[in-house]
């Protein structure tokens, strides 16, 4: 039976081009913040975001760092057709040399024919694709691996609703100043808004960690039922040590940076039940997520530490496929650091799980006081409902 909540035409909204912002602010901790607490809303500055954090929360980050994942190339007729690297297992196949196949997105795909092979020389780099089923091969005439040709020869993706050209610039503006780990298709933007100055500032007042999930076309992945529950994520990839374990575990508060890292905090829950059945499969899959469970997240977590400790290990690595929709009971996040989403986006529906209806409210509010919206816009500290 499809309920109002489970309807997608309930999280549409209104969004004007005029609050789409194609260029972030000049400085990044600059933006503006919106803080919803107890149904009340603030208007405030980034920079005094450590006034409205609980003292005793620990702040979450996540460390990925964006690929140059996105490639061009021409038909024999001329037609440009765009590769993007859309492949969970991208940060392994980085390190990879000369032939490479993987998932991608191809734009004007019907330009493509059949066995054609395309080739491009690219700032001295000489790459050639061509089509095995639902994959790419790419082949390319250095001695060098993936991500150094990506590094030569891609472009960082911006998200199509900026609608312009990838400057210099973004090289810079479209990752986290905490970085690390390459693998995202996108930026988790939650981040873009702090420097290195109010990151050490966090650090003097504040317990911070990191972890990484690899943004891939989840996000991003429209939701095209109208029952928001038959929705599909696609699978990223989570990579989690003892030490962050250990930091929920003796967690008072949590704060996730970004809805990134709030699906990693609420699949880390559901990761100790599937230890706990010593599944070989690490993916968080949504049929797991509606299993009703008794066990609480310390009990997760301890389950998760056992197994680092009888596996010698302090890295894991895993795969969730976590949709957060309304009627989902959080497990680990208390307060959620976000930007301001897309309609009927799952990013929206998440927000709307997290603090109710009063969602409407929150981005009402951001409008009538001309916030930025998307990748490149303000941001917001939510209070779980």
């Amino acid at each position: 039976m499809l309920t109002n909540i489970h309807n997608l035409d309930n999280y549409d909204y209104e969004l004007e081009k005029k609050y789409i912002s194609s260029y972030p602010i000049e400085k990044r901790a600059d933006s503006k913040l919106l803080v919803y607490k107890n149904k009340k809303i603030i208007d405030s500055n980034f920079k005094q975001i450590s006034n409205y954090l609980p003292k005793d929360s620990t702040l979450f980050f996540n460390d990925s760092k964006v690929i140059n994942g996105r490639l061009y190339f021409k038909n024999k007729n001329g037609a440009k057709i765009e590769i993007l690297i859309a492949d969970e297992k991208i940060s392994s196949a980085l390190r990879k040399k000369s032939p490479l196949l993987l998932k991608v997105l191809i734009g004007n795909k019907k330009k493509w024919k059949g066995d054609d092979i395309l080739e491009n020389k690219i700032n001295g780099n000489t790459i050639k694709i061509k089509k095995i089923k639902n994959k790419v091969s790419f082949e390319w005439d250095n001695d060098i691996s993936f991500d150094e040709l990506l590094l030569k020869s891609g472009i960082i993706p911006l998200p199509p609703y900026i609608n312009r050209d990838t400057e210099s610039s973004d090289y810079l503006n479209y990752q986290t100043v905490y970085s690390k780990n390459k693998g995202s298709i996108a930026a988790p933007t939650a981040g873009l808004h702090f420097n290195n100055d109010l990151m050490n500032n966090l650090k003097r007042n504040q317990k911070v960690d990191f972890f990484t999930l690899h943004v891939g076309l989840g996000t991003f992945k429209p939701i095209k039922s109208e029952n928001i529950q038959k929705h599909d994520m696609h699978s990223e990839e989570i990579i989690i040590n003892r030490e962050n374990i250990l930091n929920i575990y003796n967690s008072k508060n949590i704060t996730a940076v970004g809805t990134t890292s709030l699906r990693v905090l609420e699949s880390i829950y559901y990761l100790g039940l599937i230890i706990e059945n010593n599944k070989c499969n690490y993916e968080i899959s949504q049929e797991i997520i509606k299993k009703k469970i008794r066990l609480n997240l310390k009990e997760s977590c301890k389950k998760i530490i056992n197994y680092f400790n009888s596996n010698n290990i302090n890295k894991l690595k895993f795969n969730s496929k976590i949709f957060i929709y309304p009627g989902y009971s959080f497990k680990a996040c208390d307060q959620l650091i976000t930007n301001f989403h897309y309609p009927k986006s799952s990013l929206i529906i998440l927000i709307a799980s997290f603090i109710g209806k009063d969602w409407r409210e929150v981005y009402k509010f951001a409008k009538e006081k001309n916030y930025r919206f998307l990748s490149y816009g303000d941001s917001s500290l939510l209070y779980r409902k």
